[in-house]
């Protein structure tokens, strides 16, 4: 994962290798929080007679915070066919950076758990608020898993007050945010690197 971050981290990274780099990441960061979740054993017929063998998680939905974590959605969508997708609108108000919600899509049939993304946990402010609006939906903080790729220390501990710190997973965490509430070193702004804009 390393590698692939160091990629991302460079200034000089174009959109295309930005781009490659980030969904091979994610396939990483699919699998190590889908092996999080607790393992569904299914009766199987194998040559050799019947077993129990693992099978994809069924009650779970991601949840996308946009715009960003869309670059992170496509990898889930591949670990497991018909999986459910929520969507939170969330922005940041570049001088408080407090963060506040313009839009929310769910499945009509709520699954028993939760994994929010965002690629980047600053402050934990928008990660908070997602997590506060899966509460409101009747989630309780044991069901929320977050994936990102990278977290800032402070983003990271204020996420764990509000659910297990074993259900985040990143990349990296970072030592530090800068006076605008960026993470140092950061990469940048992640939706932009990704989308080109």
């Amino acid at each position: 994962m390393q590698a692939y971050l160091s990629v991302l981290r460079d200034r000089n990274t174009g959109v295309a290798e930005f781009r490659r780099n980030s969904d091979q990441l994610a396939r990483r960061l699919a699998a190590e929080t889908l092996v999080k979740l607790p393992t569904v054993r299914r009766e199987s017929e194998t040559p050799p007679g019947d077993a129990a063998v693992p099978a994809p998680p069924g009650d779970v939905m991601v949840v996308v915070i946009l715009r960003a974590a869309l670059a992170l959605l496509g990898s889930f969508m591949e670990a497991i066919p018909g999986l459910p997708v929520g969507f939170i609108g969330i922005e940041r108000d570049e001088l408080t950076a407090r963060p506040h919600s313009y839009y929310q899509k769910f499945p009509r049939v709520l699954p028993g758990r939760a994994i929010l993304l965002d690629p980047m946990l600053a402050t934990g402010g928008s990660a908070g608020l997602a997590v506060a609006t899966l509460r409101q939906l009747g989630y309780a903080p044991e069901s929320i898993y977050f994936t990102g790729v990278i977290a800032a220390q402070e983003g990271f501990r204020a996420l764990s007050q509000l659910i297990p710190p074993s259900h985040i997973t990143a990349a990296a965490i970072d030592p530090a945010l800068d006076h605008q509430k960026c993470i140092v070193p950061g990469l940048g702004d992640y939706g932009d690197r990704y989308f080109g804009t």
